[in-house]
């Protein structure tokens, strides 16, 4: 029974050595600021108060007209900030309207940023999945304080194309002369626009005229393209074609003419110089 007693004290001796040892060793290294900060942040995921949520839905006016498949993006900045990366963005995919959403400090872009303040969230139905706004797109946005619930944001603004002669390009097609003589009657004239180095797929704008004569003065441009959200921008490859029957697709006996050019670009040169064999 003494021996007993003697090995429980030694034990509760030990214990409290390791205990004070414990302690000292974490005042003599406190937690960095850093860690800390990485701490608070934790404890601020899933707290109400740095997070906003509520309903996303489109205005009556719009609804019947939206397309189904689409990618509905949220991103929050602090209110006044129009530029540079968001506070905190969210990506949606098969989703149904009116849509319940949350954004909050679990969403932030940057490490070290708080989800906290006046913020404006919006929200947008992108039709293309990228990121970036394109026309066509819709969206809706809010200012509210960090913690708000039950906020509705309206879908109510479609994104337009910025049309700009700046994107236009224009110029004159011309016919050689050793093919003149082999433009069929009633022939249609195709001009086809793609990305330079795209070759296949639907093409960026399409345009069909009838009834022309050579040389003749065209142009191409924003309100030529066929993808809504699509921009006429960038290095284009523009292919020319006189068509004996109307149809977009090349037949023997067409006649047709490439030129690589830049969306803005004037005074370009189309010859039109091959003639389309069997």
């Amino acid at each position: 029974m003494k021996l007993l007693k003697q090995l429980a004290i030694f034990w509760l001796v030990i214990i409290f050595f390791m205990i004070t040892s414990c302690d000292k060793e974490l005042k003599e290294h406190p937690i960095s600021p850093q860690v800390k900060q990485q701490m608070d942040a934790k404890k601020k995921v899933g707290d109400p108060a740095h997070s906003i949520s509520g309903i996303i839905e489109f205005d009556k006016s719009i609804a019947s007209k939206v397309p189904k498949q689409g990618t509905l993006f949220l991103i929050a900045r602090p209110e006044g900030v129009l530029s540079g990366p968001p506070l905190a963005a969210k990506k949606h995919t098969l989703i149904k309207f009116p849509f319940a959403f949350k954004i909050g400090q679990e969403n932030v872009m940057l490490e070290g940023n708080k989800f906290e303040g006046n913020i404006t969230v919006t929200a947008r139905w992108d039709l293309d999945g990228m990121p970036k706004a394109s026309p066509d797109d819709i969206d809706g946005s809010i200012n509210v304080i960090s913690g708000s619930k039950d906020v509705k944001i309206i879908l109510d603004h479609i994104i337009e194309a910025k049309i700009s002669a700046n994107t236009m390009v224009s110029g004159t097609i011309r016919i050689d002369p050793n093919l003149v003589d082999k433009i069929p009657k009633g022939a249609s004239l195709f001009l086809i626009a793609r990305s330079e180095g795209a070759q296949r797929g639907m093409p960026l704008a399409v345009k069909k005229l009838q009834g022309i004569t050579f040389p003749y003065s065209f142009t191409l441009g924003q309100a030529d393209v066929m993808l809504p959200g699509a921009l006429f921008e960038g290095p284009i490859t523009i292919f020319a074609r006189i068509d004996k029957d109307g149809d977009a697709a090349p037949a023997p006996g067409d006649i047709d003419g490439v030129v690589t050019t830049n969306s803005g670009d004037q005074q370009v040169q189309i010859i039109l110089n091959n003639l389309i064999g069997p």
